[in-house]
């Protein structure tokens, strides 16, 4: 496990090592933001690492903060808009720690497996038509067939992904991976509380 004064020698390197690429690319040394750690927040996740100017009076804006995994000790940052909103969390469990989320696609094939074994294969079809017009009467027949015998072709469900799924906006950006291995699958919260 990542400790506190872990993730703030992680955040003060990356903030000295930007400092050092900007000078080195020709930048006013005047002109160069000099920041320094302001505070440390746990979270079950992460490590939230707020940044302020070294100089009196110069104020940062737009930024959130950088997360340092709790876990491996990468370190992430994230804008202000998906901090201030949350979305961030759910794309970090996602894309970082590798947990799986149910898509609107999943709940259809339970819903369509529901449909078969309480009314029938016809009426699966049709409510798989309704969802996803995309799809003609014998592609969907073909795609409640094949969802019953687990061999469904990736080609018929990439149509309801189209339809069903929206495009992930990704919300954090990695900027260093950690040094340790994060378990993947799926993940509930109190595994990393």
């Amino acid at each position: 496990m990542v400790e506190r004064a872990d993730a703030v020698r992680a955040v003060e390197a990356y903030l000295g090592d930007e400092e050092l690429r900007r000078l080195a690319t020709g930048a006013d040394p005047r002109r160069v933001l000099r920041l320094v750690v302001a505070d440390v927040e746990e979270h079950e996740l992460v490590w939230i690492v707020r940044v302020r100017s070294r100089t009196p009076g110069e104020v940062l804006v737009g930024g959130g903060p950088y997360l340092v995994d709790r876990v491996d000790g990468g370190l992430h940052e994230v804008g202000v808009v998906s901090w201030v909103t949350g979305a961030w969390e759910a794309d970090y469990r996602e894309r970082i720690r590798g947990a799986t989320r149910r898509s609107a696609v999943d709940e259809l094939h339970e819903q369509l497996r529901d449909m078969v074994a309480a009314r029938g294969r016809l009426y699966a079809v049709r409510l798989l038509r309704q969802r996803v017009p995309a799809l003609d009467p014998a592609q969907a027949f073909e795609y409640v067939h094949a969802l019953q015998g687990g061999d469904l072709s990736p080609d018929l469900p990439a149509l309801a992904v189209r339809a069903l799924v929206e495009p992930v906006e990704h919300h954090v950006d990695t900027l260093r991976r950690g040094k340790l291995p994060v378990p993947r699958g799926r993940l509930g919260r109190s595994e990393f509380g």
